[in-house]
């Protein structure tokens, strides 16, 4: 059997792939330690420190026989035996190695080949993991930075809005109209940065400590349409929902989003146009939902700024808000590994997308 493959053409062919690929042949289907090397390219070899006649043609018991003694080095090689026995592939995800020759965090996938053999797929990637973790870490931490910051800064604002009033209350007949119009100025100021505060909180807060279930989008958008009546009456707005899958996701979040997406299409309409929402999903590779309205539109140039932080393309005086909300979309879709993004013709309108992965 072994004659059947030509190391000649395996190692022209994998030994300068940028990723590690390995040959094992499993002489003996029922017992996993008689399973040898056959070939590895310069990738594997290099991350076992070791020469090709110091593994070609040798078994694992022989060149790695600690590999027997770790549970994940004896879950990979049971795997090596049971794909060379059953055939198919299995991606085995992230494996951890700690032996005397490799030691790190791997991506590995192993393939039938023929009778007896299989060859793996070997990425070292203990780098990114090691980086991804630190990133973790740095955002949690400036999470709760934010959080705290957040928080600190609410009660003296509440004490300065408090003190305004009671000037107000105490003293109205006192003041002049100069003096009434500063203090009304204080009032709203302090009632914007409490609003900025609380989506601050909420920005940090997406995704800590929540779980992931089934979601019914067309559930969930209907109870977005009562919580905003009052604002769809007043608008006299058409909200029109679609047939709406169920997803797995995170609801609190999701519901945020739609809320978002749904809110802004009422609020940027038209003058005297009244606002025709509509809210619709498609199932390609996997689900992408639409809200699409009639409304002022983006111009070309923000269709990225639009989803930072801080970023408006308004006044306060022209449409209220803090900025925040299509930030706060943006890492909700993250969140769910999806993307977000604008079709726009200024004056005609916008559909905002996203996608939500099928693999939560």
């Amino acid at each position: 059997m072994k004659d059947l493959l030509n190391l000649d053409i395996l190692k022209r062919t994998f030994d300068d792939l940028p990723v590690g690929v390995g040959i094992f042949y499993v002489p003996d289907l029922e017992d996993v330690r008689s399973i040898e090397y056959v070939f590895m390219n310069k990738v594997i070899l290099y991350e076992m420190r070791k020469e090709r006649d110091e593994v070609f043609g040798k078994k694992v018991t022989e060149v790695a026989p600690e590999a027997f003694e770790h549970e994940g080095g004896l879950m990979v090689l049971e795997t090596y035996r049971r794909i060379a026995a059953e055939g198919g592939s299995i991606n085995l995800g992230l494996v951890e190695y700690s032996n005397h020759m490799v030691a790190g965090t791997y991506e590995c996938s192993v393939h039938h080949i023929q009778e007896n053999y299989v060859y793996v797929m070997l990425r070292n990637v203990t780098d990114l993991e090691q980086a991804k973790n630190e990133l973790e870490l740095k955002n949690k931490e400036l999470g709760q930075f934010a959080y705290i910051v957040s928080h600190d800064l609410k009660e003296p604002l509440h004490t300065i809005k408090s003190s305004a009033q009671l000037i107000n209350d105490i003293y109205t007949e006192q003041l002049d109209d100069q003096g009434r119009q500063l203090l009304s100025f204080i009032g709203d100021a302090t009632g914007r940065m409490t609003r900025l505060i609380t989506d601050l909180l909420d920005y940090s807060g997406i995704g800590e400590g929540k779980e992931l279930g089934m979601v019914d989008c067309g559930q969930l958008v209907e109870a977005i349409r009562q919580d905003l009546s009052s604002k769809i009456k007043d608008t006299n707005t058409t909200l029109e929902i679609g047939d709406l899958p169920t997803i797995n996701g995170y609801e609190t979040e999701l519901r945020m989003l739609f809320q978002n997406l749904i809110s802004n299409a009422i609020k940027f309409s038209k003058p005297d146009v009244p606002p025709h929402v509509k809210v619709s999903a498609k199932k390609d590779d996997q689900w992408t939902f639409f809200i699409e309205d009639n409304g002022i539109g983006v111009p070309d140039e923000h269709k990225e700024k639009i989803f930072r932080v801080f970023q408006r393309l308004h006044s306060k005086s022209e449409y209220e808000g803090s900025g925040i909300g299509l930030a706060h979309c943006k890492k909700v879709v993250e969140l769910h590994q999806g993307a977000l993004g604008v079709d726009s013709t200024p004056g005609e309108g916008s559909t905002f997308y996203f996608s939500v992965s099928d693999q939560l």
